[in-house]
C-alpha cells in the first residue's frame, strides 16, 4: 500500500517506474488513493448497471449497492481498480483505453496492474 510521505508528495506504487519523471506520471493524488482503497471492497457487480433481478434481490435482502462517483474521472479509476483487482492485472485493451481516455496515464495503469499482480 502506498503511504503519504512527510514532504507532502504522494509516492507512486512500488515498482511502477524507475525514473523521477515517470514516477511523477505514475503517482496518484490523495483523493485518487482513497478511491483505489475504496475499490478494494467493491464487488464486480458494482461496475455495471444492475439487472432487474439484482435490483429485486438487493431490495429484498436490504443490500446496499455501491453508488458510482459523480466525477466521471474518479468513477473510471474505481472501475479500473475493481477490474484490475478481480483479474489480477490482466485486462483487455478496451478497458485500458477507457482508463486512458479518462485522463490517466499508461504508467498509472501499469502501476495498478503491478499492484494487483503483487497482491495475488
Amino acid at each position: 500500500m502506498a503511504y503519504r510521505s512527510h514532504d507532502g508528495e504522494v509516492p507512486a506504487f512500488p515498482g511502477a517506474s524507475e525514473s523521477p519523471e515517470s514516477a511523477a506520471q505514475a503517482s496518484f493524488g490523495p483523493l485518487e488513493l482513497q478511491v483505489i482503497s475504496l475499490a478494494e471492497a467493491d464487488p464486480v457487480a458494482s461496475i455495471g448497471p444492475p439487472t432487474r433481478f439484482a435490483r429485486f434481490f438487493e431490495r429484498w435482502f436490504g443490500i446496499d449497492r455501491p453508488t458510482p462517483f459523480a466525477d466521471a474521472r474518479l468513477e473510471a479509476l474505481r472501475r479500473f481498480a475493481v477490474l484490475v483487482r478481480v483479474t489480477g492485472g490482466q485486462l483487455p485493451g478496451e478497458e485500458i483505453k477507457r482508463f486512458l481516455a479518462a485522463g490517466f496515464t499508461r504508467l498509472q495503469a501499469r502501476a495498478l496492474q503491478q499492484r494487483a499482480a503483487a497482491a495475488r
